[in-house]
């Protein structure tokens, strides 16, 4: 298997040398004890201790008895040697790979997260900085990758020869296809992390790096125009993250804050704002509370609370369609997303808000190295969290930017439900895949 980096740690490989000793010498033990009583029962005669006919039986009796009780010595044997070869080759891969991890978190400037793929560590940095950065974590991935393998080849060796030894008794592996694999400890443990050995893995490894630079500020700029401060968060991709408080006088609403969201190469991908309206205003939005976010395509998803804690939550598409979205979609929405990144929503939620609703608290306490993935992503990992939203995403993904099926396969890596990793999407791929979400939006909620 390919284990994770704490699993791995987790590992102690000298424990299979100590079962082996144990193993073997126990069959030792059985054997000679049987070859004893063997031996004694047929000195008796001679020493006119016991002859006859039940004698004859019994010598025979023991003699078959020794006979199998040296196969099981031999047995033993053999799977004892399996697991000491495997305690020194699963052992030294281990210590070559963890090695390597740490060595390159010292560095300072990469770090190796728990799926074993090589990030570069949050700070300020201009932009070659992040590049040259970049190139620097694709070479090592490749030798961690190597040393990831010969962990996993180690271990699988060992396991076979395990079940190679048992064969020559009688011993049968278990179906892979049979129904007690679904019995703890029958079927082999799956991967925990991609596998590097396959052009799959590489690219999910890739992928969650592309997710991490897209996510872990780099630069922050802080610009003040009378009542408007705009602050740009550059990430170590180059996208950004530009957040908006506009305090200028309104007659009908009070402070606008917003949060844009431009990809890599400067394109548009998404913009929430949250504002609260005045009791000046029309009567259907008194004291309301609106958040909206507006995608690529044009898509607008608008959630709407009143102080009386009635709520909405509606998509617009351009063509002009509209469709309402269930509240209970929101009943438990993310803060802080899988990955530590954080969405703007956090200080809303703390205080027990039920719509998420952008909070200038939270986004005031991002500074440079931080993780932000942006509200927009946040309300994605909402949705993709519904029952079969994942695989219908994936789809349209799969149509507009061409990821959808690597997008889907390493969710299970990372954390329980895809929702954040497809929602992550959005991260990388940019404008095109914010399109996708859009017109996934109208799809799932707007009638044709």
């Amino acid at each position: 298997m390919l284990p994770s980096r704490p699993r791995l740690e987790g590992w102690n490989p000298d424990s299979l040398a100590f079962a082996a000793k144990t193993v073997r010498d126990n069959g030792v033990a059985v054997g000679e004890a049987v070859s004893r009583a063997h031996t004694s029962i047929g000195e008796m005669p001679e020493t006119r201790a016991w002859k006859g006919p039940a004698h004859t039986a019994a010598t025979e009796m023991f003699g078959r008895a020794k006979t199998r009780t040296d196969a099981l010595a031999e047995y033993t044997s053999a799977i004892a040697t399996a697991l000491e070869d495997g305690a020194g080759s699963i052992g030294a891969a281990r210590t070559a790979l963890l090695n390597k991890a740490d060595a390159i978190d010292m560095t300072g400037q990469l770090r190796v997260s728990d799926q074993w793929v090589v990030l570069v560590t949050g700070g300020q940095m201009t932009a070659e900085q992040a590049a040259a950065l970049e190139k620097r974590a694709q070479a090592e991935q490749v030798t961690v990758n190597g040393l990831l393998s010969a962990v996993s080849a180690a271990d699988d060796e060992t396991a076979d020869s395990v079940m190679a030894a048992g064969k020559k008794p009688g011993f049968e592996a278990p179906d892979p296809t049979g129904p007690e694999n679904l019995l703890p400890g029958v079927a082999r443990p799956g991967d925990d992390v991609p596998n590097p050995m396959t052009m799959t893995g590489v690219m999910q490894q890739a992928m969650l790096r592309d997710i991490e630079m897209s996510q872990t500020i780099r630069d922050t700029k802080v610009e003040t125009d009378g009542d408007v401060t705009t602050t740009t968060h550059t990430m170590q991709d180059g996208s950004t993250q530009v957040i908006t408080e506009d305090n200028e006088y309104k007659w009908d609403r009070g402070p606008t804050l917003r949060v844009t969201h431009y990809d890599k190469d400067g394109n548009f991908v998404s913009q929430t704002s949250t504002v609260t309206w005045k009791p000046d205003t029309t009567y259907a939005l008194r004291g309301a509370t609106t958040t909206s976010t507006r995608l690529a395509d044009g898509t607008v998803l608008e959630n709407t609370q009143w102080p009386d804690g009635r709520a909405t939550a509606t998509v617009h598409t351009p063509d002009g369609r509209q469709g309402d979205i269930p509240i209970e979609l929101f009943s438990n929405p993310p803060a802080v997303i899988a990955g530590g990144a954080a969405t703007g929503f956090e200080q809303y939620l703390a205080q027990g808000g039920s719509i998420p609703k952008l909070s200038a608290e939270a986004l005031g306490d991002l500074r440079v190295g931080a993780k932000f993935a942006g509200p927009a992503i946040g309300v994605a990992e909402m949705v993709f969290n519904m029952a079969g939203a994942e695989t219908a995403f994936e789809r349209c993904v799969d149509t507009y930017a061409g990821i959808g099926s690597i997008a889907g396969g390493f969710a299970p890596v990372l954390v329980p439900g895809a929702g954040w990793a497809v929602a992550s999407v959005l991260s990388v791929a940019g404008s095109q895949a914010g399109s996708a979400f859009g017109t996934f939006l109208g799809n799932q909620f707007c009638s044709r």
